[in-house]
């Protein structure tokens, strides 16, 4: 009888344990972004509460956190392993949240919800999202939906908000009724009260400065290593960094393996005198970013 009850303690137990499992294993988790790159001055406030202490790369951004960017300052957040290579940029005198940021942890349903209040951001969805998935930018006087698409969203102190759409489309829905559907080089602003959207072509000043946006217009590329100009005494040197997901990396024209989270890591050998490294990301649309670094080598001495 002991036997017998000792058992099925047991089995509950493990049942209990497994179906805890699966529930864990199910549940959404929180994704919190990574700072790639800042530059001038950028704050962050833990959960929106609290004083704002300083933003550096390296740092993640966790759904809650607010961003502030001052005048002459701009941030590019990433979310790590993230099939879709969603970046994030955020503009000078920007007031941005990251409302809500959960998945599980394969590539199934995720939801992202973003919040700016003032100032301007740039966003890059490259691959289409998961089923049951959604992408939203909630401004005071509009929600965005986007899935494979390059938007910006810009909020002026009275709350009115202005999207411009470079490449795919997004879906605008009005706090007052105003609504639609931008497609590609389009732009529409909303005002509070505003209940009818009007949408127009993107103007040629307007395409330059699109086109000003390399890290979002053009696959993500950052170099850790080689440092430009600084003379190497070894007959090679380490070229490692980083790229979007998913993107393909050339070294001197040469493809190179790139992780899952976009690292690559590859030697390339040096002559003595002067030497250019000619690092390339290539996205899936086939634009391309490049950058390149000057190595000299010490001469040889024979």
């Amino acid at each position: 009888m002991r036997q017998a009850l000792l058992a099925l303690v047991v089995v509950l137990a493990v049942g209990a344990l497994l179906g805890l499992y699966t529930l864990l294993a199910g549940a959404p988790m929180q994704r919190p972004a990574i700072v790639d790159v800042t530059g001038g001055r950028a704050e962050i406030v833990s959960g929106g509460r609290g004083e704002p202490a300083p933003l550096s790369a390296g740092q993640p951004v966790q759904p809650g956190d607010l961003v502030l960017t001052s005048f002459g300052s701009w941030v590019e957040l990433r979310w790590p392993a993230d099939a879709t290579g969603t970046r994030v940029k955020i503009g000078p005198g920007t007031r941005f949240k990251i409302a809500r940021a959960v998945g599980g942890k394969s590539n199934g349903p995720r939801e992202t919800r973003l919040r700016v209040d003032a100032g301007k951001i740039w966003v890059r969805i490259r691959e289409e999202l998961s089923e049951d998935s959604a992408f939203e930018v909630e401004t005071p006087t509009l929600t965005l939906l986007a899935e494979r698409t390059l938007f910006s969203v810009a909020v002026d102190g009275t709350g009115a908000s202005r999207v411009e759409v470079f490449e795919g489309s997004v879906e605008v829905v009005g706090r007052d009724g105003a609504g639609g559907t931008l497609t590609a080089r389009s732009a529409a602003a909303i005002s509070p009260g505003q209940d009818t959207l009007d949408i127009e072509a993107l103007t040629a000043a307007e395409m330059q400065e699109w086109e000003a946006q390399a890290s979002m217009v053009g696959p993500f590329l950052a170099l850790d290593s080689p440092a430009d100009g600084v003379l190497v005494e070894r007959g090679s040197c380490a070229v490692a960094g980083r790229a979007e997901p998913g993107a393909q990396v050339f070294v001197n024209g040469g493809p190179v393996e790139v992780s899952r989270e976009g690292a690559f890591l590859v030697a390339v050998p040096l002559e003595a005198g002067g030497n250019t490294v000619v690092v390339t990301a290539r996205d899936g649309t086939g634009r391309e970013t490049m950058i390149l670094r000057s190595v000299p080598r010490a001469a040889v001495v024979e």
